[in-house]
């Protein structure tokens, strides 16, 4: 059975570890990205199989992402925290 993937998109790198840390923990593999655009490029790259977001980074807004993935990625389950 394959390990589930997560996308973990926040610009501060101790909430990125934390996350990662705990998804690992329950057996989820993830990427990090820090801002909106490296949030995409992992899109383009990876099948994930949920998002969790910050609301704030530093190119734009966590709903934007949301927006996005709805639009795109319609299977992927999105939260923003």
């Amino acid at each position: 059975m394959t390990q589930a993937l997560a996308l973990i998109v926040d610009d501060e790198p101790d909430i990125l570890e934390l996350l990662e840390i705990t998804l690992s923990r329950m057996n989820i593999n993830s990427k990090a990205a820090a801002d909106l655009g490296q949030a995409r490029q992992l899109l383009k790259q990876h099948h994930f199989d949920l998002c969790l977001t910050d609301l704030q980074l530093p190119d734009g807004n966590g709903l934007e992402l949301v927006e996005h993935i709805q639009k795109h990625f319609p299977n992927i389950p999105t939260a923003v925290i």
